[in-house]
């Protein structure tokens, strides 16, 4: 009701809406900041700075935050043109500099602009050390993280990686690196656990972002892959494509040319758990989902990836991602040796399970990572 009155007040300022909407948000803000600290709280601001990854980090990242009442008040930001929930505050990122007395700061996608003296943390969102984007976008990305002070990540080897990433470009100080697990799949295996009994009758393909990785995108194959599988097996299959690409071409294109096949199916829910749930294998390019996968699921992996040469020119051969891709799965390189891959891996099913196992057991906060997150907040106030 305060929201909206003020929000018909600004606008008879006749600013422009999108102004108004901002202004009203910022000054809602302050009011409720001066609020809790009134009260004593300190205040958590966790910010969605990118419209269309905003609903797939948001139902564990409530989780995660939802037991911080004792000494914290949690309010979320976000760009999203629609009401996402109570404590959500639509607020473009400019304006995030007139927003006073924020205590944390917390982002899982990068951002450039924040509360004035807050202290800032940015937490990976995913698992395993693959890269984060292209080595010629690498440098700009570390200048802007350069603007945190702790970067949460999930293990050791993926601090080791960030480590040798601000080295790579002679940055000698660069925010404190921190272990604190994989928080996505903690929310996740609670939720898995629940769904055990549902029947593996499917295949996942999942992609990374198509123009982010471009030497190692499987989109143009997708179209191949799907009518070899619905051909060579006998399993439903499910087209996972990354959020940033669910609106384009590519995946228009496959759902008109498979609309009749009741055995295909394109998802675009904001959480895969369920679509995990009833998936025997994964299959992908270079998604960070393909550990969460397994990880998740203890099933395998297949890798699929037709010019294997642009793992060494990108000096990627020495990460574990790629490593390890034989402990979770396979690589197969040609459409038509899919299935013949999935006939063998099937046979070796157990196997993969006790592979995948011993590797989860590397991430030391695995499981534990809601509790570690909570402790290190505690420690930086």
């Amino acid at each position: 009701m305060i929201y909206s009155k003020i929000s018909r007040l600004i606008l008879l300022t006749k600013l422009p809406v999108s102004v108004a909407r901002n202004a009203c948000s910022v000054l809602i803000l302050n009011l409720i900041i001066i609020y809790f600290k009134l009260k004593k709280k300190k205040i958590i601001f966790f910010y969605h700075p990118r419209k269309l990854l905003t609903f797939i980090h948001q139902f564990y990242i409530e989780d995660l935050l939802e037991d911080m009442s004792e000494n914290y008040s949690v309010i979320y930001g976000h760009e999203v043109n629609i009401n996402i929930g109570k404590k959500y505050f639509y607020i473009k990122q400019v304006y995030l500099k007139f927003i006073l007395n924020i205590d944390l700061f917390i982002s899982n996608n990068i951002c450039d602009i924040f509360p004035p003296g807050s202290k800032k943390i940015y937490i990976h969102h995913n698992v395993y050390d693959d890269p984060w984007v292209p080595r010629n976008k690498e440098k700009v990305m570390c200048q802007r993280l350069l603007n945190y002070n702790f970067i949460f990540l999930s293990s050791k080897m993926q601090i080791k990686m960030v480590n040798e990433m601000f080295r790579r470009y002679d940055i000698g100080k660069f925010p404190n690196l921190t272990e604190i697990g994989y928080l996505r799949i903690d929310y996740l295996l609670r939720k898995y656990s629940e769904k055990l009994k549902i029947k593996k009758n499917s295949i996942v393909i999942a992609t990374t972002q198509f123009e982010g990785f471009p030497e190692f995108t499987i989109s143009n194959h997708l179209k191949d892959i799907i009518f070899e599988l619905l051909k060579e097996t006998s399993y439903n299959v499910i087209l996972r494509p990354h959020p940033s690409n669910r609106a384009h071409i590519k995946i228009h294109e496959l759902i008109e040319v498979f609309k009749h096949n009741t055995r295909f199916q394109c998802d675009f829910s904001e959480n895969y758990v369920d679509t995990y749930a009833k998936s025997q294998i994964l299959i992908t390019d270079m998604s960070g989902t393909a550990y969460t996968f397994a990880f998740l699921t203890l099933c395998p992996v297949i890798f699929f990836l037709p010019k294997d040469d642009a793992i060494k020119k990108n000096n990627y051969d020495k990460l574990n991602f790629f490593l390890n891709r034989k402990k979770i799965g396979s690589i197969v390189c040609d459409v038509k040796l899919i299935s013949q891959e999935i006939n063998k891996i099937l046979l070796k099913i157990k196997q993969y399970k006790e592979s995948i196992q011993i590797l989860s057991r590397e991430i030391k906060y695995y499981g534990k990572a809601k509790k570690k997150f909570k402790e290190e907040l505690d420690l930086i106030n």
